[in-house]
């Protein structure tokens, strides 16, 4: 059976498929370029319209005294008689009570900023926009280019004075260490005064047991004369 009849029989045992690619198909398909399923008409508000445009809130209207007062209408009408809405229908028409608008409850309201200033806006104010044309414009790096031109000059200038005196920077520890060192010469020129042994005072009227003359030649009698 040669592969020229197995496509012409319409056969989908029959035809065979390629190494890679789908096996043809047996039916009578549109041509490739044929795009399936049902199209939608373009929707008339876009991305581009949704975010752009802002549709601010309309309040309700308020009920006022051209309303009826349904409330006290069924209070009535249960007091008529009325037993059904068919009843009730036709007992609306031809009594009409209207709606009394209530007063504020308690005390008044207060007045707030808004009121007085209708473009008065409440919280914190966020920072301002970032001035996104000095920054394309390189405004900021040239200005720091010229403070840093100015601190050389400058400095430049005060090297090239003959009398001029060089400011050395010190760094922490090298503070640090010259505080040590005046606290150490100091300690050194005027020592201050011995300080008393600590001694409970019961015992510092206590005289001593032994006495280093009683001792006659001891090795430790240099150092209990230097205590002494």
């Amino acid at each position: 059976m040669s592969e020229e009849y197995r496509f012409r029989s319409r056969n989908a045992v029959l035809v065979k498929d390629d190494v890679g690619k789908a096996k043809p198909t047996v039916y009578d398909l549109p041509p490739d370029g044929h795009a399936y399923g049902r199209c939608d008409p373009p929707d008339a508000e876009g991305a581009r319209e949704i975010t752009m445009h802002w549709a601010s809130h309309v309040p309700r209207k308020k009920s006022g005294p051209e309303c009826q007062d349904f409330r006290k209408l069924n209070r009535m009408a249960a007091k008529s008689g009325v037993a059904n809405a068919n009843d009730l229908k036709n007992w609306r028409t031809m009594n009409d009570v209207k709606l009394i608008p209530k007063g504020p409850a308690g005390c008044m309201p207060k007045v707030i900023p808004s009121d007085v200033i209708p473009s008065f806006a409440y919280g914190v104010k966020s920072r301002p926009s970032t001035p996104i044309n000095s920054v394309i414009g390189n405004h900021y790096g040239t200005e720091q280019e010229e403070l840093l031109h100015f601190h050389y000059k400058q400095q430049a200038e005060q090297n090239e004075m003959p009398n001029g005196k060089r400011i050395v920077k010190l760094t922490v520890a090298s503070k640090k260490q010259m505080v040590t060192g005046r606290y150490n010469r100091q300690m050194m020129d005027c020592p201050p005064e011995p300080k008393e042994p600590f001694k409970l005072s019961k015992f510092k009227r206590v005289p001593a047991a032994i006495k280093p003359e009683d001792m006659g030649r001891s090795a430790s009698a240099p150092n209990l004369m230097a205590c002494a």
